[in-house]
């Protein structure tokens, strides 16, 4: 259901980690603008900073952006891998 093909551009974002959308209470293929910032109680400028720093790529439908939820899944556990590794450092003597 949420398989990435082995040519899409956007296996380079996941950096080829899958993760499980439902994992984080996805469960549409692609999300809007305005879904994702709820989603992820952000804002529009931090959504597109993540956007310039190539952790998500927006994908245009008509007029439309939307993002994979595949995308999202894995920014949320490269966020959370981030968090588990400042908190063992921090706790580290």
């Amino acid at each position: 259901m949420f398989e990435i093909a082995p040519g899409d551009p956007h296996r380079a974002v996941t950096d080829t980690l899958f993760v499980d959308p439902r994992e984080f209470g996805l469960t549409k293929a692609a999300y809007s603008v305005g879904e994702v910032l709820k989603q992820l109680s952000i804002g529009r400028t931090s959504l597109y900073a993540a956007v310039k720093r190539r952790e998500l790529t927006p994908v245009k439908f008509g007029r439309k952006t939307l993002f994979y939820a595949t995308d999202l899944a894995a920014f949320l556990a490269r966020l959370r891998e981030a968090r588990t590794q400042i908190k063992s450092t921090v706790q580290d003597p």
